[in-house]
């Protein structure tokens, strides 16, 4: 069984070290950095000094961009609005002052042809205070702006060449006034309307859009306040001290930037609303009323020069005026206690004195009383259809510019709100990030002593 010689070697068993050790765990850094309450202090600081300073960053932007819009309102759109609307009014007073002069025979009185050329240089003025106001990339009111004033000019040569016939006594001359007025109701107008009217649309589209509330700055802001309370709660538990001064502070200041956006917001949105619903919407609509007043002047001497045979005349005086009393009947009735109210029940009284003495006018006519038709139409007295057009007139006027002035009054208002708020968020964002620094810095020293 045994063999001499012979030597058998044991086997030998080899330990492995490396079974011995447990691998070495690989976490990734910031695994690590959260696991330590000095990281996680740290993390806290940087996310809550960025919420301030985010905070102060939006509502300064959001304002600021808000601020913009309202001076924009103020200097550009809505001076553009009322040249708009001034030029409308200056065309149809020229109209209806030229139309005037011919009930004269050729001897106008010196008021109404320094009423005409008064008429005649608001408009030129209006003209040049709108094309100055536009810019070179609105194409569409340039291009009316431009059609106008071409327009306009070939009024003005046919009112001239129609004087220069009725002086001489040439019958042409009536022509010549028909034409320019049907050109000036045809086709000058309503190129005039539709420059007024998108103008006005332009005031209260900003308007609108200036009265919405910023919400992402409110998000934001509110964000922040509530982060920092958080993280008093956290710090309160761990450090075992009931209040961290610092964060307390930077909560006082991010709350002061809460309630002061909303209270300069809420104040600004409401000054804007009340010149949209107490300025714009009513000035736009009394703006056409004055204007319906002028056309319905120029029909009524119209058809006084044509001694009651033009049946179109009539029919749009009468159109017109209808809308007019439609008009200052409806604000009437939705305006109760507004700052126009006496002006328009002034001029609501005045065209029912108008349209009295043209029915009067419209009679005499029809009676074949020329003369006394037209005495009556431009006669000086307190019950010729001059002196009621002339109330009806002023009346308007005085009610355009007082609901101008409230207008331009509650966007002042607005814009002076919110005027120290830009520089006052980015301010108080700063001021907060310190703050939020000075109360986690003395807990980070804390753990390194």
């Amino acid at each position: 069984m045994f063999q001499r010689g012979t030597t058998v070697a044991p086997e030998l068993h080899e330990l492995d070290e490396a079974l011995l050790i447990e691998p070495e765990s690989r976490r990734p850094p910031w695994r690590d950095l959260l696991a330590s309450t000095p990281g996680r202090l740290s993390v806290l600081a940087v996310v809550l000094v960025a919420a301030a300073l985010a905070a102060g960053v939006v509502t300064s932007a959001v304002t600021d961009a808000r601020q913009r819009e309202i001076d924009t309102l103020r200097t550009h759109s809505e001076p553009l609005a009322d040249a708009a609307q001034s030029l409308y009014g200056s065309l149809s007073i020229a109209d209806a002052a030229a139309t005037t002069s011919f009930l004269f025979g050729g001897t106008e009185p010196v008021e109404v042809r320094e009423r005409y050329n008064q008429a005649v240089g608001d408009a030129s003025n209006a003209l040049v205070s709108a094309s100055t106001g536009v810019s070179a990339a609105a194409a569409d009111t340039v291009g009316l702006l431009s059609e106008v004033s071409r327009r306009f000019a070939e009024y003005t040569s046919l009112v001239a060449t129609a004087r220069a016939n009725d002086r001489s006594g040439n019958p042409v001359g009536l022509t010549y006034l028909g034409n320019a007025s049907s050109m000036m109701q045809g086709t000058i107008l309503p190129l005039a309307h539709r420059l007024c009217t998108e103008q006005w649309k332009s005031v209260a589209t900003t308007q609108t859009r200036i009265t919405r509330l910023p919400v992402v700055a409110f998000a934001v802001t509110m964000s922040a306040v509530f982060g920092l309370v958080l993280a008093q709660v956290y710090l309160a538990r761990k450090s075992r001290r009931l209040v961290n001064p610092g964060l307390l502070v930077a909560t006082l200041l991010m709350a002061g930037l809460l309630v002061w956006s909303a209270l300069a917001f809420a104040v600004s949105t409401s000054a804007v609303e009340r010149a949209r619903s107490a300025g714009t919407q009513p000035l736009s609509a009394l703006a056409a009323a004055r204007i319906l007043a002028q056309q319905a002047r120029a029909d009524e001497m119209l058809g006084v020069l044509r001694r009651g045979a033009d049946a179109q005349s009539e029919v749009d005086f009468s159109r017109h005026t209808v809308v007019l009393s439609e008009i200052l009947t409806q604000h009437r009735n939705t305006s109760r206690g507004g700052v126009a109210d006496a002006p328009v029940a002034d001029a609501d009284a005045a065209l029912g004195g108008w349209r009295d003495t043209h029915t009067v006018l419209q009679e005499r006519l029809g009676n074949g009383d020329y003369p006394g038709a037209a005495a009556l139409a431009v006669g000086p007295g307190d019950g010729a259809s001059t002196a009621r057009f002339a109330a009806l007139d002023d009346a308007l006027r005085s009610a355009i510019e007082t609901l101008r002035g409230e207008e331009r009054e509650a966007v002042d208002e607005a814009y002076r709100v919110t005027s120290l708020l830009p520089v006052g968020a980015l301010v108080l964002g700063v001021l907060c990030g310190f703050a939020v620094g000075g109360g986690i810095w003395p807990r980070l020293n804390e753990y390194h002593r």
